[in-house]
């Protein structure tokens, strides 16, 4: 299959968890091929939020984890998209008649938005896109990033020897990879969901025809789980997050032992409230749409690493679960990478597909 010429070929992916550089050398639908990667813990001083204004503690710690990552791929001054948490902007999806004018749109955008705004709406970097059309009207995604935050994360990236062009989010770049499976014949008129379990937050979205129409991001992530394997076996939080990945937590297919699996006990409230928060955004969905089922659903991000977490999902979902990490092939310098690498890397390579 032909590879996509890159109009990128490096991408910087700022997670709270695990801050990565990517550099690409060619992709084609389901297939990615990476000259280099080069990973690294994130600073406990990167704090991302919608909400507040310059949020990063330590900008001299940052800093330095991004020198190391240039370092690692000896190339400065390259031309990079940087992608943050969704949770560090505000997403907000609006149905608008078409006839609305692009003026019409772009103040529909900014009354919707500005009542769950903490600060000032000058303040916030806005932009919309519409993605499609549901019966007579349109569908259109805004983003609002505080102003500030946004100089600052391109500040600190084009001091660490990289010149970012875009910055971006992780859900719709998750979007971007999965693209050609959202789009296929096999799913048309199909409601396929897509479920980026981040470190920090769920961003749920749903795709009919390979449109988007509805987003929501939740406060609720792997750092959560954590945080109750710590606090119960006290033990630190590096070795609560390998226990997250060697120990089982859920069966390969789900039975009624589940519920009395010990370590599933110990995150069972947190899981429970992720579940919810999904399965809310899934009925709002099919309630707003009157569509009567999710036919399939996508799970990527470090979430998605948990052994077995879509058995169980897929119980509680009444749907069919799919980690991201099975639709896609990764390569970096011609060897094959895992599907750990493959649901946490799923954004990053994502963005290498961006038009």
């Amino acid at each position: 299959m032909a590879r996509k010429k890159l109009q990128y070929e490096y991408v910087l992916d700022l997670g709270t968890y695990e801050m990565r550089l990517l550099h690409a050398e060619g992709v084609a639908p389901g297939e990615v091929h990476l000259k280099k990667l080069i990973q690294s813990e994130a600073p406990k001083e990167f704090v991302v939020s919608t909400f507040i204004e310059n949020p990063i503690m330590d900008a001299e710690m940052i800093k330095k984890r991004l020198r190391d990552l240039v370092d690692g791929i000896k190339d400065r001054n390259s031309e990079v998209i940087a992608l943050l948490p969704d949770h560090a902007a505000i997403i907000n999806l609006l149905l608008a008649p078409p006839k609305f004018s692009s003026r019409e749109v772009e103040n529909a955008v900014r009354e919707d938005m500005a009542p769950i705004m903490p600060l000032p709406i000058d303040q916030w970097h806005i932009i919309h896109q519409t993605m499609g059309v549901w019966e007579e009207d349109e569908i259109t995604i805004a983003m609002a990033i505080i102003k500030a935050n946004l100089l600052e994360a391109g500040g600190l990236i084009q001091e660490s020897g990289l010149s970012p062009q875009i910055i971006d989010l992780n859900f719709f770049n998750v979007a971007n990879l999965i693209e050609y499976h959202l789009n296929s014949d096999e799913n048309r008129g199909r409601n396929i969901a897509l479920v980026h379990l981040g470190n920090e937050t769920t961003s749920i979205g749903v795709f009919r025809d390979g449109q988007v129409r509805s987003f929501l991001n939740r406060p609720v992530g792997g750092y959560d789980f954590t945080k109750k394997i710590s606090k119960h076996f006290h033990v630190p939080e590096a070795e609560a997050d390998q226990f997250k990945r060697n120990e089982v937590f859920f069966l390969p297919e789900y039975a009624p032992e589940q519920d009395g699996l010990y370590n599933f006990t110990v995150i069972r409230e947190t899981f429970s409230v992720m579940t919810r928060e999904i399965f809310s955004a899934l009925e709002s969905y099919l309630t707003r749409f009157r569509e009567t089922s999710i036919h399939e659903i996508v799970i990527s991000g470090g979430g998605a690493n948990f052994q077995n977490i879509q058995a169980t999902l897929a119980a509680n979902m009444n749907s069919q679960v799919r980690p991201v990490a099975g639709l896609y092939s990764l390569m970096e310098n011609g060897t094959p990478l895992g599907d750990e690498a493959r649901n946490s890397l799923a954004a990053a390579c994502g963005a290498f597909f961006r038009e």
